[in-house]
C-alpha cells in the first residue's frame, strides 16, 4: 500500500505540544537496488514499523510504501544506513487513509502527515510490471512511455475526430465516438482511423505529384540530336 507523505514545520508554541510519547524513531537514509530512500522506523509493540520514503530530501512531497516488521536494534544501529533524525514520535492523527505524527528529533520538532493512496494497487503495478517484463523495458522508463502512450492516443483520437466531422458532418457524434475509443487500444483505434482516412482519400484524391506538361512550338522545333553532337565534340 502506498502512502503520500508530507513534511511540515511546527508553528505553534512548545507548550501546545502532546505530554506524552508514542515511543522512539530513527530516520534512516539508505541506497539500494532501488535507489535512495529514507526509512522511517517507529517503535510499537517490542518491534518497528514504518516506511519505505523514495525521495532524495524531505523538503517535499514524498511517496512512501510500508516496510514490514523490524527488530529494535534498528534504533540504535545504523549498520549500511545513515541516520538522519532520531528521537520520539507522538501520534496526533491515526486513521485507515490519514496519519500525523509529531516527530521529536535532534533536528527540531516536525509534523509528518501522510495520506493513503490507492490509485496504485497491487493489481495495478502486477500489470505494469508484467507489461515491462513482455517489452524488455526497464522500470525507470515506465513513467515516461505512459506519457507517451496517452499522448498519442489523444492525437490518433483528435484526427478520428476531425475526419469524422470533415466526411459525415453533423451525423458525426464525438462524444460518443471517444467515449466508445476509450476502451479500445492503441493499435485498434489506428484501425478505425484508417477507415475514415480511406475515405477521405476517396473523397479528395491527391492529385499526382508531377504532371506532363505541354511543349510549346519553340520546343516542338528542338533538335535533341543536335545537342548531342556539341557534347560529343
Amino acid at each position: 500500500m502506498f502512502w503520500k507523505l508530507t513534511w511540515e514545520g511546527w508553528n505553534q508554541p512548545e507548550d501546545a505540544l502532546p505530554q506524552h510519547v508514542d515511543g522512539r524513531f530513527v530516520l534512516h537514509r539508505h541506497h539500494d537496488r532501488g535507489g535512495t530512500h529514507f526509512d522511517l522506523r517507529l517503535e510499537q509493540g517490542g518491534y518497528l514499523v514504518g516506511w519505505r520514503i523514495d525521495a532524495d530530501a524531505l523538503d517535499g512531497p514524498a511517496w512512501a510504501s510500508e516496510k514490514g516488521p523490524h527488530p529494535m536494534g534498528w534504533l540504535d544501529e545504523n549498520r549500511a544506513a545513515a541516520c538522519e533524525d532520531a528521537g520520539f514520535y507522538t501520534w496526533i492523527e491515526r486513521g485507515e487513509g490519514a496519519r500525523a505524527m509529531i516527530l521529536r528529533g535532534s533536528k527540531g520538532i516536525r509534523v509528518l502527515r501522510a495520506e493513503r493512496d490507492e490509485t496504485v494497487t497491487a493489481r495495478v503495478a502486477q500489470a505494469v510490471a508484467a507489461a515491462l517484463g513482455e517489452m524488455d523495458i526497464e522500470a525507470s522508463r515506465a513513467a515516461d512511455l505512459i506519457r507517451d502512450g496517452v499522448e498519442a492516443r489523444r492525437r490518433v483520437i483528435a484526427r478520428l475526430c476531425g475526419l469524422g466531422r470533415e466526411l459525415d458532418g453533423a451525423a458525426f457524434d464525438e462524444g460518443l465516438w471517444r467515449k466508445a475509443l476509450d476502451g479500445l487500444t492503441l493499435g485498434e483505434i489506428h484501425g478505425q482511423t484508417r477507415a475514415y482516412e480511406v475515405r477521405f482519400d476517396e473523397k479528395y484524391p491527391q492529385a499526382p505529384a508531377t504532371q506532363a506538361e505541354v511543349l510549346s512550338e519553340r520546343d516542338a522545333d528542338f533538335n535533341p540530336s543536335a545537342l548531342l553532337s556539341i557534347l560529343g565534340e
